[in-house]
């Protein structure tokens, strides 16, 4: 079974924590590509008070690692498959499968415990 695994990320918390916490969080993002799959991999990040320089000078920096994952990045809050957010929102019109309330470098290992045991649910399910 083929689902797309969104990932919705805070922008601002990338930038505000500074070039070492980005490189982490863009390494991480950079092996689940491989190992969810690049259909089935997409990041979300959403950013509030981030003016069009900064966003430009975070492509520019990344742009290999952001050519290789399914990125987009907006201001719209948006539907995604797996959320992680430093402090619980009430989201009225955003859905969402999966959340994780703290930081990204934190919430990145549930992503991936939940897609892991979701791959190998699949696999197992496939093997019968």
């Amino acid at each position: 079974m083929k689902r797309e695994m969104s990932l919705k990320i805070s922008l601002d918390e990338i930038l505000d924590e500074g070039f070492d916490y980005e490189r982490k969080v863009l390494e991480n993002l950079f092996r689940f590509s491989g190992f969810v799959g690049k259909k089935q991999f997409k990041v979300i990040f959403l950013h509030k008070n981030v003016n069009t320089e900064k966003i430009n000078e975070f492509v520019k920096r990344n742009e290999n690692v952001l050519f290789h994952i399914n990125s987009k990045i907006t201001s719209k809050n948006c539907t995604a498959w797996f959320i992680i957010e430093k402090e619980s929102n009430e989201h009225k019109y955003v859905t969402y499968r999966y959340k994780y309330i703290g930081t990204i470098l934190k919430g990145l290992p549930k992503y991936f415990n939940v897609v892991k045991t979701l791959k190998e649910k699949d696999e197992g399910s496939n093997s019968r």
